[in-house]
């Protein structure tokens, strides 16, 4: 199957959010320092991986279906042959400048940039730019697996990368205690996937229980690593890539383990309880010149 079609059809969308999503964002991955989580503090701002959630929510105040019709307008996956079922992948969020703690109305402009074969199946990425008035704001690359894809030819380019662990003892390693109601919380920034509330859709799916958001893990371990080795300075972050490796039951521990490599803080998280990793192949890029 010719796959390079489906490629670079930009979409545009709207967006929008408010003070109240940027706090209940930041309490869904808690973030519940103040300048996250307070609209009165005088350091109060979006935290840095918010703009994932305009993603499901577009321009919604209100609670929106699974798939969302922000979702569902973006671009489509293509219909490759073979394919089981659809995973969450890889993430990587750039920030080009930061998002006004005010609120405001967005743009987004999306397409599919590459389809590749991974394993058992296909990855295929796409690429979103968010924009305010003044130009683009974030940038984010999303990758998904599609299982049991197959008879199709590569297309388009890969944001993927293999980010090893430094072979030394972490510079800074924290444990998380997940709540045992946290999705029920977070999937009010916009994933209202019923597969993170409902048991019988959980294991419908193939997981024992539901399963923590894999953004709400994300945003957790950002927030460790923004407090531990940037001085919980949103001015020192540029971006965070990272790999979604296995799924976290809400009530896990999660321990976060950071090195510091030039520019970079490489982590991983893992999941105390059973010692598999969660999240790998990731990293936090510093702001050029960023002083720690």
């Amino acid at each position: 199957m010719e796959t390079s079609k489906y490629l670079d059809q930009w979409i545009t969308q709207k967006a929008a959010y408010n003070k109240r999503d940027l706090l209940t964002y930041a309490l869904g991955i808690d973030a519940k320092d103040l300048k996250w989580s307070y609209e009165n503090d005088s350091e109060f701002a979006a935290f840095p991986t918010y703009p994932l959630c305009l993603l499901f929510k577009g321009d919604s105040q209100e609670v929106v279906s699974f798939p969302s019709p922000s979702m569902m307008e973006g671009p489509p996956l293509p219909p490759l042959p073979g394919v089981k079922v659809g995973l969450d992948g890889e993430r990587y969020v750039e920030k080009i400048r930061p998002l006004d703690p005010e609120g405001g109305e967005l743009t987004m402009k999306s397409r599919l940039i590459g389809i590749h074969k991974r394993g058992s199946g296909a990855s295929v990425e796409s690429e979103v730019i968010i924009s305010d008035d003044k130009g683009p704001v974030y940038r984010i690359v999303s990758g998904s697996f599609l299982v049991g894809a197959k008879d199709f030819k590569d297309s388009g380019s890969s944001n993927s990368e293999s980010v090893p662990v430094p072979k030394r003892e972490p510079d800074n390693t924290v444990e998380v205690v997940t709540d045992k109601n946290a999705p029920l919380l977070f999937r009010l920034s916009g994933d209202y996937n019923p597969l993170h509330v409902e048991e019988m859709i959980a294991q419908m799916s193939g997981f024992e229980a539901p399963i923590l958001h894999g953004l709400c893990n994300l945003g957790i371990s950002c927030n460790q690593v923004i407090k531990h080795m940037l001085d919980n300075d949103e001015n020192k972050f540029k971006a965070i890539k990272c790999r979604f490796a296995s799924p976290v039951i809400p009530g896990q521990t999660l321990v976060v383990k950071m090195w510091r490599e030039n520019d970079r803080i490489i982590f991983t998280t893992s999941v105390k309880e059973t010692g598999k990793v969660c999240i790998n192949n990731a990293y936090v890029l510093m702001n050029t010149g960023a002083k720690l």
